[in-house]
């Protein structure tokens, strides 16, 4: 029994599924995400809502500090990310796994424009040393157009992108299983756990 439900399952993930999106985040954030399944059996879309603009209350003397601690911590996690993504391998292998997906997602008219910066010029300098070969190697697909453009006076993150895939979910799975269990990710793993710690 247990051996006809596995069959069944790895027969389901076999089957393609495809993906067509839409997002624009400038000002506010918008867009859809629509599946389609099982040859058109399962199809569904997610609507990405307008954000909305949040009340601002005055802040309490608690709510600074808890405030700044998150802050601090963000910036702590971040500096641990750069201190990895300055490893080659680490960033060797990244690249690898971006390369391998763009590969079984079979992209199909695939637009992204990235305006990004941190706010500083030698951290947003850093960034760019890392999505610049990833923008690069995104041109050599024949359906994708890829504009990334560093910002380094301000902080911003502006996207616009839209696109198609068609990817076998079992391959997906495979893919991500390798890339997150691969020795250099767990070495990735451990030095965040013991910065964490």
């Amino acid at each position: 029994m247990i051996g006809v439900l596995l069959t069944l399952v790895i027969a389901l993930l076999a089957v393609p599924l495809t993906v067509v999106f839409s997002i624009h985040r400038i000002e506010d954030t918008r867009g859809y995400v629509r599946f389609r399944w099982l040859f058109g059996l399962v199809s569904f879309e997610l609507r990405i809502p307008q954000a909305a603009q949040a009340e601002r209350r005055p802040e309490s003397g608690a709510g600074k500090v808890e405030k700044l601690s998150r802050r601090k911590e963000q910036e702590s996690r971040a500096g641990e990310l750069f201190s990895l993504l300055k490893q080659s391998a680490f960033r060797q292998r990244i690249y690898k796994f971006i390369r391998d997906m763009l590969r079984a997602t079979h992209a199909r008219n695939l637009f992204l424009r990235l305006r990004i910066g941190l706010g500083d010029p030698a951290d947003t300098g850093c960034l760019w040393a890392i999505i610049g070969p990833i923008a690069g190697m995104a041109q050599n697909f024949r359906s994708a157009a890829v504009r990334i453009e560093p910002e380094f006076i301000d902080p911003v993150f502006e996207v616009e992108s839209h696109g198609r895939f068609r990817l076998v979910p079992i391959q997906f799975l495979a893919l991500v299983a390798a890339f997150m269990l691969s020795p250099v990710m767990l070495r990735a793993w451990r030095h965040l756990y013991k910065g964490n710690a």
